[in-house]
């Protein structure tokens, strides 16, 4: 189990209901269902009825599985950044594959899960505010085990002699953030760019960023 997993185990949620697996599959019905919600109506304005309502249950039912609207907003947090650090974490974990080439396969990966997913990443970044405090700790903490899996791979590539960036931690933050660019930017990007097009840019940049010399193309 990864370190992101161990995080978010810190936290249980209060429910009436004692059984794991009935308990596991609420929760997963609950996140699905106020995905939609909170990315038109933000979670805020999103009420506790519209929550209920999503899922064709009245408020007191869905208090057997949760004991506040502030445990859908972490539930929703949990399944998405698990989601989305397990995808990366298998890339940047394995050690014997070439640096480089786990980059790629990182950046392609990240692109290809924010483009998929672009309106529940866009709602992890802009509703973090709510979230209680220890529910904040444990997703902040569960991202920065992350941070230190893709700075772990910078500093393969540099003991491989590929990578040369000066600060290896602020360099892994800088790529964190630029996976998400797509959700983040898509309001400027509109229609003007394909996947692959933003995949390429991307992968150019951050190679280029940390001194990956070009490979040279076979002789014809």
């Amino acid at each position: 189990m990864n370190r992101q997993n161990t995080a978010y185990d810190q936290k249980k949620i209060k429910a009436q209901i004692e059984n794991k697996e009935i308990l596991q599959k609420r929760h997963e019905q609950i996140v699905e269902a106020v995905g939609s919600l909170f990315s038109k109506k933000g979670y805020q304005d999103t009420s506790v009825r519209d929550i209920a309502a999503a899922l064709n249950m009245n408020i007191s039912s869905l208090y057997k599985y949760v004991s506040s609207k502030n445990d859908v907003l972490f539930l929703f947090y949990r399944k998405i950044h698990q989601y989305w650090t397990e995808m990366l974490f298998a890339t940047t974990e394995k050690e014997d594959d070439d640096p480089a080439d786990q980059l790629k396969d990182l950046i392609r990966t990240g692109l290809e899960i924010c483009f998929k997913m672009k309106d529940e990443i866009l709602t992890i970044f802009c509703e973090a505010r709510h979230l209680e405090k220890d529910s904040l700790h444990i997703v902040l903490s569960a991202e920065n085990a992350f941070i230190e899996s893709i700075e772990r791979l910078i500093k393969r590539g540099i003991k491989s002699g590929q990578f040369k960036p000066k600060d290896t931690y602020l360099t892994a933050n800088i790529i964190q953030y630029m996976l998400m660019i797509y959700p983040l930017r898509s309001w400027s990007f509109k229609d003007r760019y394909t996947f692959d097009q933003i995949l390429q840019v991307v992968t150019d940049f951050i190679l280029n960023a940390l001194g990956v010399e070009p490979k040279e193309q076979p002789l014809r």
